[in-house]
Parts: C-alpha cells; structure tokens; sequence
C-alpha cells in the first residue's frame, strides 16, 4: 500500500467541538457509505452528546451527510462517480466566483502572500506529493478564497476544503505515489501546478476577472479529471 501523506486543511474559523466532529469523520476511521453513530462519536470524542447530535445536523444540512433511511441515522456518502463530480462542481462554483471578487478586493499583501506559496511549492517540487506541498496547495486555494473578501465563501470554504481533501487524496481509490522520482508523468503534474498556481497569481495582479476564471477553471479541470478516473476504475476493480 502506498505510504499516506496526513495532512488536513486548517478549519480555525469553524466552531471546536465541529472541527473535532469533522476531523474524525473525515479521517481514515471512516470509509465512504459508513454510519455515523451519535454515541459512538461523543464517546471518541469526549463529548456529550448534544454538541455532536448538533454538529451532525449541520453537516447533514450542508449535504455533506446523508440521512440513512435503513438504520434511521446519518452516513458518509458513497462518493459514487456522480457524487465526486458533484462535489468537483460544487468547490469550482465557489473558487470561480471567488476568484472574480478576489480581482476586485485583493490586497498587496494578499499578492505577496500567494507569490511566497508558489515559490515555497517550486521548492517542496522534488519531494511531492507530501503533506507539506498539499499544505501550500490548499494555502494558496484559502488565500484566493479569502481575498474575495466573501464571507460565506470563506466560511463555506472551510469544511468544504477538508472533504475534498478526503475525497481526493486519502480514500484508497485516489491516493497518489508518496514520491514521484520514479513517475515522470507525476513529476510534470507537480509541476503543472506550480506553474498554474503563479499564472492565476499573476491575473490577479491583473485584476483580470476573465482570464483568472479560464484559468482557475482549466486548472480544478485537471484534479477533477484524475479523481473522477481513479474512483471510476476503483468501482470497477470492486465488482465481480
């Protein structure tokens, strides 16, 4: 099996008792289509069971739970091939209306900031993918999200974030090589990003509200790509 790199989106503007809640969910405790029992959680956590009942509910009703109609609780989804792309949708939606304000209300510091993540991304290239290059790409998505200056966005943003990075690079089925000296093809990727990442930074600069939206989108294009193929073939392999 290849080696994990744990790493996990900073969530510090969401409650603590639901950033615990949502750590564990989103761990490796859990797979896709698990029930989530209210008990069992609290007691993991240390909790009572009312600020997990209510952490639950609000996930629920954010859709990132599921109400299972068997056992009459809430679950992980399945991420079927239909609901990664969904979720896909879901995170472009918010990073391209995002990324449009941000080319309104960005700062300097704002472009200082996204300048130092593409450099500090160039120099953690020949070790990725590791925790720390999937810290500085997740940096530099918040640092766009933030710029726009949308609150909701922000906020959404947050646990938005930790399930896609769930989804797409800690289930079994989407797990990339822990190094890449020996994938030439993951080597380019790496560096695809890198290059993606300082273009976006420059239509920023820019304040080029067209070209930074082809070019955010062209950019998640290539993520949803992989991860919608890497489950697609995981779902096959699993079948008799």
């Amino acid at each position: 099996m290849p080696k994990r790199r744990v790493f996990e989106p900073s969530i510090e503007r969401t409650p603590p008792n639901l950033q615990k809640l949502v750590r564990l969910i989103f761990s490796e405790a859990f797979l896709p289509g698990d029930r989530l029992v209210e008990r069992d959680l609290a007691q993991r956590l240390e909790l009572s069971r009312i600020p997990v009942r209510e952490g639950l509910l609000k996930l629920a009703s954010k859709g990132i739970l599921l109400k299972d109609d068997v056992n009459k609780g809430l679950r992980l989804r399945d991420y079927t091939p239909a609901e990664v792309a969904h979720l896909h949708e879901y995170r472009e939606a918010i990073e391209l209306a995002a990324a449009r304000a941000a080319c309104h209300h960005r700062t300097a510091a704002d472009l200082e900031k996204l300048a130092t993540l593409c450099s500090e991304m160039q120099e953690a290239a020949p070790t990725a993918p590791s925790a720390r290059w999937f810290e500085l790409d997740w940096r530099f998505h918040q640092t766009i999200v933030d710029a726009s200056g949308n609150e909701r966005f922000i906020n959404d943003f947050d646990l938005l974030m930790f399930e896609c990075n769930y989804v797409f690079y800690r289930l079994p089925s989407t797990m990339l090589p822990a190094g890449h000296r020996d994938h030439p093809l993951l080597t380019t990727l790496v560096q695809g990003v890198v290059d993606s990442h300082r273009q976006i930074a420059r239509l920023l600069d820019a304040r080029d509200t067209n070209g930074i939206v082809d070019s955010m989108r062209l950019h998640l294009a290539g993520l949803g790509n992989r991860v919608h193929r890497d489950v697609v073939k995981d779902l096959l392999q699993r079948q008799p």
